[in-house]
Protein backbone atom coordinates (compact mmCIF):
# COMPACT_ATOMS: atom_id res chain seq x y z
CA UNK A 1 0.00 0.00 0.00
CA UNK A 2 1.52 3.19 -0.99
CA UNK A 3 1.29 5.91 1.27
CA UNK A 4 1.18 8.90 -0.80
CA UNK A 5 -1.32 8.82 -3.69
CA UNK A 6 -3.82 10.79 -1.60
CA UNK A 7 -1.74 13.34 -0.31
CA UNK A 8 -1.21 16.37 -1.19
CA UNK A 9 2.09 16.38 -0.84
CA UNK A 10 2.70 13.36 -1.79
CA UNK A 11 5.26 13.91 -4.93
CA UNK A 12 7.46 15.93 -2.10
CA UNK A 13 6.96 12.94 0.22
CA UNK A 14 8.48 10.49 -2.16
CA UNK A 15 11.30 11.96 -2.85
CA UNK A 16 11.91 12.50 0.95
CA UNK A 17 10.96 8.94 1.56
CA UNK A 18 13.74 7.83 -1.82
CA UNK A 19 16.29 9.94 0.04
CA UNK A 20 16.20 8.40 3.08
CA UNK A 21 16.07 5.00 2.35
CA UNK A 22 19.03 5.49 -0.26
CA UNK A 23 21.22 6.72 2.54
CA UNK A 24 19.82 3.79 5.33
CA UNK A 25 20.32 1.11 2.55
CA UNK A 26 23.82 2.48 1.79
CA UNK A 27 24.77 2.44 5.47
CA UNK A 28 23.47 -1.30 5.62
CA UNK A 29 25.27 -1.95 2.97
CA UNK A 30 28.29 -0.68 3.94
CA UNK A 31 27.82 -1.99 7.78
CA UNK A 32 27.41 -5.80 6.19
CA UNK A 33 30.82 -5.19 3.96
CA UNK A 34 32.90 -3.97 6.57
CA UNK A 35 31.75 -6.99 8.71
CA UNK A 36 32.81 -9.29 6.21
CA UNK A 37 36.36 -6.81 5.19
CA UNK A 38 36.86 -6.68 9.00
CA UNK A 39 37.02 -10.12 9.69
CA UNK A 40 39.17 -11.05 6.80
CA UNK A 41 41.35 -7.73 7.97
CA UNK A 42 41.88 -9.28 11.89
CA UNK A 43 42.39 -12.54 10.71
CA UNK A 44 45.16 -12.16 8.60
CA UNK A 45 47.65 -10.57 11.14
CA UNK A 46 48.73 -12.22 13.59
CA UNK A 47 49.46 -9.66 16.41
CA UNK A 48 46.03 -8.50 15.77
CA UNK A 49 44.69 -11.54 16.32
CA UNK A 50 46.61 -12.66 19.27
CA UNK A 51 45.24 -8.61 21.14
CA UNK A 52 41.74 -10.03 19.67
CA UNK A 53 42.22 -13.77 21.32
CA UNK A 54 43.15 -12.31 24.46
CA UNK A 55 41.20 -9.34 24.86
CA UNK A 56 37.87 -10.34 23.52
CA UNK A 57 37.79 -14.38 23.42
CA UNK A 58 39.33 -14.64 26.63
CA UNK A 59 42.77 -16.84 25.94
CA UNK A 60 45.82 -16.15 27.91
CA UNK A 61 47.90 -18.91 26.87
CA UNK A 62 48.22 -18.66 23.11
CA UNK A 63 51.35 -20.57 22.14
CA UNK A 64 53.94 -18.34 19.63
CA UNK A 65 52.52 -19.43 16.63
CA UNK A 66 48.95 -21.12 15.73
CA UNK A 67 48.49 -24.86 14.43
CA UNK A 68 47.40 -24.28 10.68
CA UNK A 69 44.13 -26.49 12.02
CA UNK A 70 43.24 -24.03 15.41
CA UNK A 71 43.99 -21.17 12.57
CA UNK A 72 41.31 -22.34 10.18
CA UNK A 73 38.96 -24.04 12.42
CA UNK A 74 38.97 -20.52 14.68
CA UNK A 75 38.16 -18.42 11.32
CA UNK A 76 35.50 -20.78 10.31
CA UNK A 77 33.65 -20.12 13.69
CA UNK A 78 34.15 -16.54 13.51
CA UNK A 79 32.43 -16.14 10.20
CA UNK A 80 29.00 -17.52 12.23
CA UNK A 81 28.00 -14.37 14.09
CA UNK A 82 29.63 -12.02 11.59
CA UNK A 83 27.40 -14.10 8.60
CA UNK A 84 24.27 -13.85 10.90
CA UNK A 85 25.06 -9.98 10.83
CA UNK A 86 25.96 -9.48 7.12
CA UNK A 87 22.84 -10.99 6.32
CA UNK A 88 20.60 -9.13 8.76
CA UNK A 89 21.59 -5.60 7.02
CA UNK A 90 21.35 -7.38 3.62
CA UNK A 91 17.75 -7.87 4.20
CA UNK A 92 17.91 -4.18 6.17
CA UNK A 93 19.12 -3.09 3.24
CA UNK A 94 16.64 -4.80 0.90
CA UNK A 95 13.74 -3.55 3.36
CA UNK A 96 14.78 0.01 2.62
CA UNK A 97 14.93 -0.92 -1.13
CA UNK A 98 11.17 -1.27 -0.84
CA UNK A 99 10.25 1.81 1.01
CA UNK A 100 12.19 4.24 -1.25
CA UNK A 101 9.83 2.69 -3.85
CA UNK A 102 7.04 3.66 -1.78
CA UNK A 103 6.08 0.07 -0.50
CA UNK A 104 5.62 0.91 3.42
CA UNK A 105 2.78 -0.49 4.83
CA UNK A 106 2.59 -3.97 3.87
CA UNK A 107 2.72 -7.25 5.27
CA UNK A 108 5.87 -8.24 3.21
CA UNK A 109 7.67 -5.35 5.52
CA UNK A 110 6.67 -6.50 8.28
CA UNK A 111 7.94 -10.12 8.11
CA UNK A 112 11.16 -9.08 6.48
CA UNK A 113 11.59 -6.79 9.67
CA UNK A 114 10.61 -9.79 11.89
CA UNK A 115 13.42 -11.36 9.69
CA UNK A 116 15.90 -9.01 10.73
CA UNK A 117 15.47 -8.91 14.00
CA UNK A 118 15.57 -13.20 14.64
CA UNK A 119 19.28 -12.75 12.45
CA UNK A 120 19.72 -10.15 14.74
CA UNK A 121 18.74 -12.48 18.22
CA UNK A 122 20.27 -15.11 16.64
CA UNK A 123 23.89 -13.49 16.28
CA UNK A 124 23.72 -11.66 20.17
CA UNK A 125 22.81 -15.54 21.40
CA UNK A 126 26.06 -17.21 18.47
CA UNK A 127 28.30 -14.82 19.86
CA UNK A 128 29.29 -15.86 23.12
CA UNK A 129 28.77 -19.22 21.98
CA UNK A 130 31.50 -18.86 19.00
CA UNK A 131 34.19 -17.05 20.93
CA UNK A 132 34.05 -19.92 23.19
CA UNK A 133 34.58 -22.48 20.32
CA UNK A 134 36.83 -20.29 19.19
CA UNK A 135 39.09 -20.53 22.46
CA UNK A 136 39.01 -24.66 22.11
CA UNK A 137 39.90 -24.31 18.94
CA UNK A 138 42.66 -21.78 19.31
CA UNK A 139 44.59 -23.50 22.24
CA UNK A 140 43.72 -27.03 20.45
CA UNK A 141 46.97 -28.58 19.41
CA UNK A 142 48.65 -26.67 22.72
CA UNK A 143 50.52 -28.63 25.33
CA UNK A 144 48.41 -30.24 27.94
CA UNK A 145 47.57 -28.40 30.73
CA UNK A 146 47.59 -25.15 28.23
CA UNK A 147 44.06 -25.83 26.72
CA UNK A 148 41.18 -23.42 27.03
CA UNK A 149 37.50 -22.85 27.41
CA UNK A 150 36.51 -19.53 27.86
CA UNK A 151 33.78 -18.03 28.13
CA UNK A 152 32.85 -13.84 27.77
CA UNK A 153 30.31 -11.52 27.28
CA UNK A 154 30.03 -8.16 26.76
CA UNK A 155 27.53 -5.46 26.40
CA UNK A 156 27.67 -5.83 22.50
CA UNK A 157 25.86 -8.84 22.46
CA UNK A 158 22.86 -8.08 24.98
CA UNK A 159 22.94 -5.03 22.57
CA UNK A 160 22.40 -7.31 19.94
CA UNK A 161 19.94 -9.25 21.71
CA UNK A 162 17.83 -6.27 22.58
CA UNK A 163 18.02 -5.02 19.38
CA UNK A 164 16.58 -8.47 17.63
CA UNK A 165 13.93 -8.72 20.65
CA UNK A 166 12.79 -5.07 19.52
CA UNK A 167 12.93 -5.73 15.72
CA UNK A 168 11.04 -8.87 16.07
CA UNK A 169 8.39 -7.06 18.34
CA UNK A 170 7.97 -4.05 16.21
CA UNK A 171 7.85 -6.18 12.87
CA UNK A 172 4.83 -8.06 14.45
CA UNK A 173 3.16 -4.96 15.77
CA UNK A 174 3.59 -3.29 12.36
CA UNK A 175 2.02 -6.87 10.75
CA UNK A 176 -0.61 -6.04 12.85
CA UNK A 177 -1.40 -2.56 12.09
CA UNK A 178 -1.42 -3.22 8.04
CA UNK A 179 -3.83 -5.79 8.57
CA UNK A 180 -5.70 -3.28 10.76
CA UNK A 181 -5.11 -0.88 8.19
CA UNK A 182 -6.38 -3.20 5.45
CA UNK A 183 -9.41 -3.85 7.45
CA UNK A 184 -10.40 0.19 7.87
CA UNK A 185 -9.74 0.79 4.32
CA UNK A 186 -12.44 -2.54 3.54
CA UNK A 187 -15.08 -0.57 5.21
CA UNK A 188 -14.29 2.91 3.48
Amino acid sequence: MSLFTSSPEGPLAMARLRRVSAVARIFCLAAAALMAFGTFWLWRDPEQLAAYARGTIGVSALPGSLSERGYWLALAIGFVPAGLFAAAMLRLASLFGRFGRGLVLEEENAQRLVRVGWLLTAMGAATPLARALQSVALTFDNPSGQKQLALTLDPGMFGALAAGAALVAFGLVLKEAVRLADENQSFV
